[in-house]
């Protein structure tokens, strides 16, 4: 590099200008000047410098050798040369050479120097912001950490609240048990009255026959007056108790429908297998779903036998309506001998009295379902409070 180049490019970085008759005659004033004004660019403590001229001739030499040897460092660690140095003498009695060769090695330096801080400055930034961009992650994640913490302690929360019912299921289940058997019990007397409605209403079918092959006199017509206004109390009875058998069903699928759910939901409940006690537990439900499902099929079959006597009621309505008819034109025929069949009269009486017991029967046979289907009812509704109130805990 020439002089006037090096001149050009330390006059644009340095404060301090130079000329080229510097260069050529330099002074000790002039060298102290140059490597003062590098030292501040390189951000080094010159202020024991500054003033050291107008110090005591001991300290001056001290600061000079001081700087000699600041300056023989970066000298010796830039130069081509390993012998090269800058000595005492340089910085009293100065060559153009030297100093030439000096501050030419000097300005390189603080060219590398700043391309240095540029880059390292320019990779500190990156690093910086990757720390920033880690710091932020790491922050989510310890979120998300401490998130998972409480989800977990939740869950094991849950768990053990789980596991302390436990015992309070197994009651419930005790008492649905205990339900059951009581409902089977009722089943089994439903089924039997309803044997018994089958024969009683084979055996009025039977009597119905006998008594349209006989011959109606007046006797006759009265006794059957008799049966026909028993017959259509008995019908309306028996309409009365199909309503009332009909909302007692609704009511008793409406229990079963919001059983299901609540047997669904401790299904779900008991999915965590934590020992064999849920594991039977939940055979337990099972076993229990599928009596519901037979207790609704059962009351199907009722409201099929419901259904059925409805249509023996149609059936027994059109006949006496056809006897009725049969007895308006025998009325005309046989008023005439009334006192002739007195002891026949008698003998209807007594079968009207039969009929009347038979139809007590009947509405006591009714009141006893009635009362069981209601006992019914009044069960699913105490084991559906028990376990939404369970549901709600």
């Amino acid at each position: 590099m020439s002089n006037a180049a090096f001149i050009e490019d330390w006059n644009s970085i340095v404060p301090f200008k130079i000329k080229a008759i510097d260069l050529e005659k330099p002074t000790e004033q002039f060298v102290y000047k140059a490597i003062l004004h590098f030292f501040k660019l390189m951000h080094y403590d010159v202020s024991s410098y500054e003033n050291m001229y107008s110090e005591s001739t001991e300290t001056i030499t001290s600061k000079r050798v001081e700087l000699v040897a600041r300056i023989n460092y970066i000298y010796q660690l830039c130069s081509d040369s390993k012998q090269t140095s800058f000595f005492y003498i340089d910085l009293v009695k100065p060559t153009g050479k030297k100093i030439v060769h000096l501050l030419k090695i000097l300005l390189n330096y603080l060219f590398y120097i700043n391309m240095v801080k540029e880059s390292v400055q320019e990779k500190a930034n990156l690093c910086t912001e990757k720390y920033f961009e880690l710091k932020v992650k790491l922050n989510q994640k310890q979120i998300m950490k401490e998130e998972t913490k409480i989800r977990a302690n939740d869950i094991n929360r849950h768990i053990d609240d789980l596991k302390n019912r436990l015992p309070q299921l197994k009651s419930q289940i005790d008492t649905l048990h205990q339900r059951k058997n009581a409902l089977q019990e009722s089943i089994a007397t439903l089924k039997m009255n309803d044997q018994n409605l089958a024969d009683q209403i084979i055996k009025l079918k039977v009597e119905h026959s006998e008594l349209t092959d006989q011959i109606v006199t007046d006797e006759e017509a009265a006794s059957m007056r008799s049966t026909k206004n028993s017959l259509e109390k008995e019908i309306e009875t028996l309409c009365d108790t199909e309503k009332q058998l009909q909302k007692t069903y609704e009511i008793h699928v409406a229990s079963i429908n919001e059983i299901r759910p609540c047997n669904a939901l401790l299904e779900k409940l008991l999915q965590f297998e934590f020992d064999d006690s849920c594991k039977n537990l939940r055979k337990e439900l099972i076993e229990l779903n599928t009596l519901y499902d037979k207790l609704q099929k059962q009351h199907t079959s009722l409201m099929n036998v419901s259904d059925g006597l409805q249509e023996n009621c149609k059936e027994i309505e059109a006949l006496i309506a056809e006897k009725k008819q049969e007895l308006d034109i025998r009325t005309k025929v046989s008023e005439k001998s009334d006192r002739k069949n007195d002891h026949k009269l008698l003998e209807k009486e007594k079968h009207l009295k039969a009929l009347q017991d038979t139809n007590e029967i009947f509405e006591q046979m009714l009141a006893i379902q009635r009362l069981e289907v209601q006992r019914v009812v009044e069960m699913t509704e105490k084991s559906l409070m028990v376990i939404k109130q369970n549901l709600i805990e």
